[in-house]
């Protein structure tokens, strides 16, 4: 991170997160709109997934960079790893919960 500006730390990590989470909700979009039986209880199960993702970024974001948000330059370049280990955290979570949901549309489609 020594090569990047400092101003760019928080929205670059802030992008980072948002990005793994989408890219969570859509993989398990995906994963829904290719069920073949009961595709609406498919769909739902992915609507109520994804929710959960929104909700889970939302309080990600607010407990994690909370405190970042607030400080200064000096508080950023202390907290520098945190930059990192938070989107890898929360996208991390989303993963493992869009993976499990995945998994149990693939139980319920017999193919």
């Amino acid at each position: 991170m020594n090569t990047i500006p400092l101003a760019w730390w928080l929205p670059l990590s802030l992008g980072a997160c948002v990005l793994l989470v989408a890219a969570a909700g859509a993989w398990l979009w995906r994963q829904a709109l290719r069920a073949d039986t009961d595709a609406r209880a498919a769909r739902r199960m992915a609507l109520l997934a994804s929710l959960g993702l929104l909700l889970w970024l939302a309080y990600g974001l607010a407990k994690g960079y909370g405190p970042l948000w607030r400080g200064d330059a000096f508080v950023h370049m202390a907290q520098a790893p945190a930059f990192v280990q938070l989107p890898l955290l929360i996208g991390g979570i989303a993963w493992m919960a869009a993976l499990l949901v995945g998994r149990v549309l693939r139980l319920r489609n017999p193919t």
